[in-house]
């Protein structure tokens, strides 16, 4: 029987995927998730190496569920309509959940510490001001209704057992006009600290040039927190910022550098006191120490993806490229190529089945 187009697909991913965990046969194999599509039409998420489970719209982050083997949540791409969770083993989609009227989601979320929640960044859309909404992580029913004081939030991040840290992108979109920005000339980005037993502010931290939109987070071995950014005004300004010590500022980035990453970070990841960031406007991959230094650049096509693996990083490409790089110089050790364009995120499952 000839294969389909699919089960062709899966076969391919099995045998390109297989060399990156070929040198460790005793060991339970890493799984490496993304959101991806096929063409304009048909998107999907799942793993590398087996089949995707068919999306109803784009995704933007995979999310592994801590008290389900083999199950993730898939937060659709801002403004976004639905949550998913697929069975990634299998490649299936297990449940759609349409959101309530008024609300999108901008493409993040979190587990409680106990993954009974599950905590989502959304945006009101009769006002437009930012939202933290704690849900039922099985029927994703709403249970809490929280500010995340500000406009526009993206990634979520827990530092410590009752902090979450926010980063509000201060863009403002809404239904009627899809992914137009309507208040670039009065952006108000923001990083804050969040006691999430209460949802109040405890910190709230901003850069000078209000056209930095902040969108990425990843804290370091040492604490510190970076914030990849995407720029709403030049093409030529910082692209990392760090909270560091208690104050929030921009990285040390040559102008030169600043230039070549073309106004925009897809996403950011970190390993010990490093972190890695993308810039696919700039066709550049860009590493950094927690103090915020450049160490090493790597040219790269499209690069949007960011993650770390056994003491290295991965990137991946929208072209289908995963890249497998050494820390502290960016030395290409593999890549391979794969018949999806993957989408911003790699999310990581360390010693998964």
């Amino acid at each position: 029987m000839p294969l389909s187009r699919r089960h062709f697909l899966s076969a391919s991913l099995t045998i390109a995927a297989w060399p990156l965990h070929a040198a460790r046969p005793s060991k339970q194999a890493p799984i490496i998730l993304s959101a991806s599509w096929d063409n304009e039409e048909d998107w999907c998420a799942g793993t590398l190496m087996r089949p995707s489970a068919t999306l109803p719209a784009r995704g933007h982050v995979l999310i592994p569920n801590p008290n389900r083997n083999g199950e993730a949540i898939v937060v659709a791409r801002r403004p976004g309509y639905y949550l998913a969770r697929i069975d990634w083993r299998r490649g299936r989609l297990l449940q759609h959940f349409e959101l309530e009227d008024e609300r999108n989601l901008v493409g993040h979320a979190v587990f409680s510490h106990d993954g009974k929640q599950l905590i989502t960044a959304e945006t009101d859309e009769r006002n437009g001001v930012g939202r933290l909404v704690v849900r039922d992580a099985r029927s994703f029913k709403r249970l809490e209704d929280r500010p995340s004081h500000g406009v526009g939030p993206h990634e979520i991040l827990w530092l410590d057992r009752h902090t979450l840290a926010v980063a509000n992108g201060g863009i403002l979109t809404l239904p009627e006009t899809g992914r137009y920005k309507r208040n670039i000339d009065r952006m108000d980005p923001s990083l804050v600290l969040i006691d999430s037993r209460d949802g109040g502010l405890l910190k709230e931290y901003r850069l000078p040039d209000n056209k930095l939109s902040i969108r990425h987070l990843a804290v370091t071995t040492d604490g510190t927190l970076g914030a990849a950014l995407q720029n709403e005004g030049s093409n030529s300004s910082p692209m990392l910022a760090i909270l560091r010590d208690g104050q929030f500022g921009y990285a040390d980035t040559p102008p030169e550098l600043c230039q070549t990453m073309q106004g925009y970070a897809a996403s950011l990841a970190a390993l010990g006191n490093r972190f890695l960031m993308p810039c696919p406007t700039g066709n550049l991959l860009t590493e950094w120490n927690s103090a915020g230094q450049p160490t090493a650049q790597l040219p790269l096509p499209r690069v949007f993806g960011a993650a770390s693996l056994d003491g290295n990083w991965l990137a991946s490409g929208e072209g289908g490229e995963i890249w497998q790089l050494q820390p502290g110089s960016l030395k290409l050790q593999m890549e391979k190529r794969y018949p999806h364009h993957w989408d911003n995120h790699l999310t990581v499952i360390a010693g998964a089945q």
